[in-house]
């Protein structure tokens, strides 16, 4: 079965509305009104060969539904990411995407998160590092972090962990922690014990949901206008 044809773990209404531009997909609350804080959602790579793009696929478009559903924007983004070696040029991608994001009318530019998955997180380096005032919180969901990084206080970082990972996955996760808590980062574990790299859309169990949700739950508290970090 392919990307596209796989069911999200979380059952999530048909409601919003889809905007789409060139590098990424808007949803939008039902009846919404004023600049809203947006999560922008980063895939990781895929196969050139793959028929339908995730800014399609029913697990990223069920990520920004659940968002909009709550009330602020979801962004899938749309890059050509074919090839983890490809991560420095992405990262840049990723950092104009994020802009153009910021720069819309519909968005508030103040109050921003970032949510990676997989070896979409081999671009987020820059925020691990430096953390610009609008960048409410890094999100990432079973995260490959093979990559050069230093982290510098600021945003918090909530970090959905999954047991079934695969080993080599897995020590750039156990990295980033240690390193994480050395620098007095902090970091919302998520486990999913049952978990395996993939779980919400290959695993449709209740843990698998409550983790979504969970993460969800997160993002939306540091997304509060009340919430601040320095």
């Amino acid at each position: 079965m392919l990307p596209h044809e796989m069911k999200f773990v979380v059952d999530v209404p048909e409601s919003g509305t889809v905007t789409e531009h060139a590098d990424f997909d808007l949803c939008q609350p039902d009846g919404a009104e004023g600049p809203l804080p947006a999560v922008i959602f980063v895939p990781g790579p895929i196969t050139a060969q793959l028929p339908v793009r995730p800014r399609h696929w029913p697990m990223y478009q069920g990520y920004a539904r659940l968002m909009a559903g709550r009330g602020v924007l979801g962004v899938v983004i749309d890059q050509p990411y074919h090839d983890v070696s490809q991560w420095p040029e992405m990262a840049e991608s990723l950092v104009r995407i994020v802009e153009s994001v910021r720069a819309l009318d519909e968005v508030d530019a103040d109050r921003i998160a970032v949510w990676a998955f997989s070896a979409g997180a081999m671009q987020i380096g820059r925020w691990l590092t430096d953390s610009p005032e609008w960048l409410r919180c890094l999100a990432l969901t079973y995260p490959v972090l093979d990559i050069p990084y230093s982290i510098g206080p600021g945003r918090p970082v909530i970090l959905t962990r999954v047991g079934r990972e695969r080993p080599e996955w897995q020590a750039t996760v156990d990295r980033f922690r240690a390193e994480a808590e050395a620098a007095g980062t902090a970091v919302r574990l998520i486990d999913v014990p049952d978990g395996q790299h993939g779980f919400d859309v290959l695993d449709p169990a209740e843990q698998s949901r409550r983790a979504v949700l969970e993460a969800a739950d997160l993002v939306l508290r540091d997304l509060s206008p009340l919430t601040r970090f320095s």
